[in-house]
C-alpha cells in the first residue's frame, strides 16, 4: 500500500507508528529490533499514536478485557506479563502520559528515544509502574541520563501535551488504524509495511523487495 499525504524525512526511512502501552507494540519491539538491524543505514523514526489518550476508564474496570488480551499477545509472541497491575483500583488507562514522555525524551536526546520507548514499555508490562505516575518517567529519563528536575518541569508543560497531540494526528493523516505500523518511505514514496503485529523476516524480505537497502 502507497500512502501520498505525509511526507517526512528526506531520503529512504523507516518510520514507527506506536504507543508505549499498546500490548501488540510490546509485544512487537523484538521483531522491531531484527528489522532496525537489517537496515542499520536507514534512518528510522518513531510517531506515537495515542491508542488511548485521554481515556478515562480505570484499569480494574476493564481487567477482564485487558487480561484476556494481554494473554493473547503473550501466546502469540512469547512476550513476558506482569498481570498485577490490572487490580490496581486507581489506574486509569490512559495512553498520553507514556507518549508524551517518549516524545520528551526524544526531544532532549533524539538518539535514545527508542530504547527510551522500550525501558517504558518494561516500566509498565515488567515492574507495573503507574502509568499516571509523573514518576514513573522521571526516573526512567534519569537512567538515560536526562537531567530528573528539568524534565519533570517540561513534562508538566502545555507545550509537552501539545507536542503529543501533534503526534496524534500526524498518525491519523498517516491514515494509520492499528498498532504497531511500520512505514517505509523509499524512493519518495511512502509504504505502509505493517499496519499491526507481523514477524521480522515478513518485514525484512517486503522491505527488501521494494528496494530498501
Amino acid at each position: 500500500m502507497i500512502l501520498s499525504n505525509v511526507s517526512l524525512a528526506q531520503g529512504d526511512t523507516l518510520i514507527y507508528i506506536g504507543d508505549p502501552m499498546c500490548s501488540w507494540c510490546y509485544g512487537f519491539s523484538p521483531e522491531l529490533d531484527k528489522v532496525k538491524t537489517a537496515f542499520p543505514n536507514t534512518p528510522f523514526e518513531m510517531v506515537m499514536g495515542g491508542l488511548r489518550a485521554g481515556g478515562t476508564e480505570k484499569m480494574i474496570e476493564i481487567r477482564g478485557f485487558l487480561k484476556d488480551h494481554w494473554t493473547e499477545v503473550q501466546r502469540s509472541t512469547g512476550r513476558r506479563f506482569n498481570f498485577g497491575i490490572l487490580n490496581q483500583s486507581e489506574v486509569l488507562y490512559d495512553t498520553e502520559p507514556a507518549c508524551r514522555a517518549v516524545i520528551l525524551a526524544g526531544k532532549i536526546k533524539p538518539e535514545i528515544k527508542y530504547e527510551y520507548f522500550k525501558a517504558v514499555q518494561e516500566s509498565f508490562y515488567i515492574l507495573n509502574k503507574l502509568p499516571n505516575d509523573d514518576d514513573t518517567y522521571v526516573q526512567i529519563a534519569a537512567g538515560f541520563g536526562i537531567d530528573p528536575e528539568s524534565f519533570h518541569n517540561s513534562f508538566k508543560k502545555s507545550q509537552a501535551k501539545m507536542d503529543a497531540y501533534s503526534e496524534f494526528d500526524l498518525s491519523v493523516a498517516m491514515g494509520v488504524q492499528s498498532f504497531p505500523a511500520l512505514i517505509a518511505k523509499i524512493d519518495g514514496k511512502l509504504y505502509l509495511v505493517s499496519n499491526g503485529y507481523q514477524k521480522a523476516e515478513r518485514i525484512i524480505t517486503l522491505l527488501k523487495n521494494r528496494g530498501l537497502k
